[in-house]
């Protein structure tokens, strides 16, 4: 119901829609149009209402829809793919999972407003809200071995990173993997699954999800110290269309250097926002040890240098960092 009004409201080109024109055809009550109309206002949209006109949309969310934001992309592999705008959905991961198993072809794409089973990495919820992020999942067909394939998560990070710093965001950085950072705190998460059979890759699913426009004061009291977003560290508000055209022109840059085997620039721009190579490092791994030493590099697929006190060198490949503090950056 959301969707068809709101396409009704867009089509109308800021021209009022009466209520009759709404109700079909379907024929809902006015009272369950109200209702909805309000749902959209709580969601971000202006929407302003006349007893005898109707209703006409003042400011949409920003122009994310394909047709919007494709043409932007074009000599990309994001301009030819499958290019879905939701307004809310479970998970646009799940969502790509499906076009994978449908055929889709690579660079296809799944944006949404509002996940209702957002999830970051080792199952944690993403904070959302509608209007103020950038979450999507982008489906992949990677031409390379498994092994290889675990780049994916950095350079995902590295476009975000290169991104951000091309339009003027100060102290970006990248903690090991995947996260992006402004002063140390956590502005973008990315999560990559894959399917995989005796093929090898069938495709793998890369989920970014960016803090853009919501204000410091509405994040959790729990995400006071370890999250933000563009708009509480730079006191302005962001387009998230200028965004999400940036970091997806840099990913399929880092796509492409990835498919055609050259690891070493990707490696290099990973190192260039790292924020934790050289530090002394905490890290917990999956079965619940914990490593401390310094890190040191990756390696060539990714995974973490991190040498001991006692000189021993680890070779990662998950785990959660934070500096030797103990306190998660």
């Amino acid at each position: 119901m959301n969707i068809r009004l709101i396409e009704l409201l867009r089509s109308a080109e800021s021209d009022w829609v009466s209520s009759e024109v709404l109700r079909q055809p379907s024929g809902v009550s006015r009272t369950a149009i109200s209702k909805q109309i309000k749902s959209l206002l709580a969601m971000g949209y202006e929407i302003e209402s006349s007893t005898r006109k109707g209703y006409r949309l003042l400011r949409d969310l920003d122009g994310l829809q394909a047709n919007l934001i494709q043409p932007f992309l074009e000599g990309t592999r994001f301009a030819s793919g499958r290019y879905e705008y939701k307004e809310a959905t479970t998970s646009t991961n799940n969502d790509v999972r499906q076009l994978g198993e449908e055929g889709a072809p690579e660079g296809s794409l799944v944006f949404a407003e509002v996940q209702e089973e957002g999830r970051g990495r080792r199952g944690r919820v993403w904070f959302n809200r509608a209007g103020d992020c950038l979450q999507f999942s982008v489906l992949l067909r990677p031409p390379v071995a498994p092994q290889q394939a675990t780049l994916i998560p950095l350079l995902a990070a590295t476009s975000v990173y290169r991104a951000l710093q091309n339009m003027g965001v100060k102290d970006v950085a990248i903690k090991w993997p995947n996260d992006v950072l402004i002063r140390n705190r956590k502005v973008c998460g990315v999560l990559c699954e894959m399917s995989v059979d005796m093929e090898g890759i069938q495709y793998a699913i890369l989920g970014i999800g960016l803090n853009v426009n919501t204000p410091g004061e509405r994040f959790p009291k729990e995400l006071w110290d370890i999250a933000c977003s563009l708009a509480s560290e730079t006191g302005k508000t962001w387009r998230r269309s200028e965004l999400l055209i940036a970091i997806l022109k840099e990913m399929d840059a880092q796509l492409t250097l990835a498919w055609r085997g050259e690891i070493q620039p990707i490696l290099e721009a990973w190192r260039e926002g790292a924020h934790t190579l050289g530090k002394t490092i905490r890290v917990e791994m999956p079965n619940g040890e914990v490593l401390e030493g310094s890190a040191e590099d990756v390696n060539e697929q990714g995974a973490l240098l991190v040498r001991d006190s006692s000189g021993k060198l680890h070779i990662l490949h998950s785990g959660e960092v934070s500096l030797g503090t103990g306190s998660e950056t």
